[in-house]
């Protein structure tokens, strides 16, 4: 039996237009009313992911901001991880200065010196508002500010150029993931969805053949690697993603499905 759900948000769980589709809403529904729990994995916060919780009206846990945090469906924090005081300025310092927009990401917040390029664009794709602190620089060095995750949008060619560029000089010391068609997610070396959902799955006491894993980003490859016995990627993930994952599924509602019948 699978006994515990988790599925992506963005491309997966939610449309482009940030949506949760009916099938999928009613499959999971069934899903938990036959015994099994639910989790939302994703970049996103958790206030984010307690929003999505709402619209489809089942409490699940939560592993936010690509595993950096981690909570049950009742709310208790299994996991936190911030950057080093001394990493944060260092990144900050290496990447202010890129054409890209960059958020600075907190367990509740997200922060930005200045808006340029997709600012418009990727504040509309949130649930929650970016503060705009123009002194962030400044906060950071003061420790004022504890950054889990800094996240880069732009141009797909730009955003692999500063991947290569940051892996050059950070590379022992973060991880970094495509996680979306136009962003890039820098994280604590060590820390994601994968890491964060084992924490989960031992706190719950269930074996990993019981977890079913549902995505479409290269952050989801490590929950894939996690529990492979019922990984899927999304149809339309880039090939990277569908190589790592069991098999493909063209929704949430089908993975749910085949997860349940063994298909």
């Amino acid at each position: 039996m699978v006994k515990l759900i988790v599925t992506d948000l963005d491309g997966t769980l939610l449309d482009e237009e940030k949506l949760v589709r009916e099938e999928d809403r009613k499959t999971l529904m069934e899903a938990v009313r036959d015994g099994s729990q639910l989790c939302l994995a994703s970049g996103r916060m958790q206030a984010e992911l307690e929003q999505v919780m709402d619209v489809i009206g089942i409490p699940a846990h939560g592993v936010s901001q690509n595993g950096a945090f981690v909570r049950t469906r009742e709310g208790e924090p299994l996991v936190k991880h911030v950057f080093t005081p001394d990493l944060a300025v260092a990144l900050f310092e290496e990447t202010q200065g890129e054409d890209l927009f960059m958020l600075v990401c907190l367990e509740h917040q997200l922060l930005s010196h200045r808006r340029v390029g997709m600012a418009e664009l990727v504040e509309s794709r949130l649930f929650s508002s970016v503060r705009l602190m123009p002194e962030l620089g400044s906060a950071l060095l003061r420790q004022e500010v504890m950054p889990c995750k800094f996240s880069y949008f732009g141009e797909m060619e730009r955003i692999e150029k500063l991947k290569s560029r940051l892996e050059r000089r950070f590379g022992e010391e973060v991880d970094l993931f495509i996680s979306d068609r136009d962003c890039l997610d820098v994280m604590p070396r060590g820390i994601s969805k994968g890491r964060g959902l084992q924490v989960l799955v031992e706190r719950l006491g269930i074996s990993r053949e019981q977890v079913l894993t549902i995505g479409d980003a290269f952050n989801d490859v490590s929950m894939f690697e996690s529990f492979p016995h019922l990984s899927f990627a999304m149809a339309h993930a880039p090939a990277g993603v569908r190589l790592k994952a069991g098999k493909t599924a063209d929704s949430v509602s089908d993975a749910v499905k085949r997860a349940m019948t063994r298909v």
